[in-house]
């Protein structure tokens, strides 16, 4: 996605005074917000239009969420997805985010002028969606399965859980650019984890997840050819990675 051309947004509730606002502020980002105040009318939008983005806000998180969600990427799997809610619920959002939404804001976080700047800082920075597809090649051989959160390489197949799925899909989404540590420390990686990056192992956690992450999708660990580093600024994902 990117800011540049026009986008399509769709917030899905009822009710939400501060809808209007937002759209202001999405409009800034070349976004346009359309909206649906119940799931029968979003799911007669997705079928008829693609949406580069979808706010799902019910006044309770219930299982038509997660049916709704599968809708969502049945019929428009290149839409990134972001539940917004009234009050944290990290059992819930931990089930949401193993489900494959992408982001997950609550409390004043849901506040319009708020959400546009983590929309437009996680979602809109001219990024190409990588992630978005199902399956990815590396560099090396590892087949990626984004949808099953699985990684194939040298004939073992081995489960990406949790902030290792996460960190893997943030550099597919930010391809050819240096992402330093204390982007990654900021992002969305951590939501939900018991691990604070910025306080385990003087501030290294970041480094580990890295580390653990080469480990699953390197042919060679100690010689990295998708992720690599960069001195005294971070990592970046090779221009050659993905094949």
């Amino acid at each position: 996605m990117c800011a540049m051309g026009k986008d399509v947004a769709l917030h899905v509730g009822n009710g939400w005074r501060g809808q209007g606002c937002l759209r202001g502020h999405l409009q800034s980002l070349g976004i346009d917000l359309h909206k649906a105040s119940s799931v029968s009318a979003a799911k007669q939008k997705l079928q008829e239009q693609s949406y580069n983005l979808v706010l799902i806000q019910f006044e309770s998180v219930c299982k038509q969420i997660f049916d709704f969600y599968y809708f969502i990427r049945h019929e428009n799997p290149e839409a990134v997805t972001m539940v917004l809610m009234a009050k944290a619920q990290p059992k819930i959002e931990r089930k949401l985010f193993d489900c494959g939404v992408d982001d997950i804001v609550a409390g004043k976080q849901t506040f319009p002028s708020t959400l546009a700047s983590r929309i437009k800082r996680r979602f809109y920075n001219g990024r190409q969606p990588l992630s978005k597809k199902n399956k990815i090649m590396l560099k090396g051989g590892a087949l990626v399965d984004l949808e099953r959160r699985e990684v194939r390489l040298n004939g073992l197949s081995h489960t990406l859980k949790g902030v290792i799925y996460k960190l893997l899909r943030y550099f597919l989404n930010n391809p050819h650019r240096p992402i330093s540590r204390d982007e990654l420390i900021k992002s969305y990686i951590w939501d939900n984890s018991v691990c604070l990056p910025g306080k385990i192992e003087g501030g290294r956690a970041v480094d580990m997840a890295v580390r653990r992450l080469r480990k699953l999708i390197e042919p060679d660990p100690s010689c990295p050819q998708i992720i690599i580093a960069i001195h005294q600024i971070g990592w970046i994902l090779a221009k050659d990675a993905v094949r």
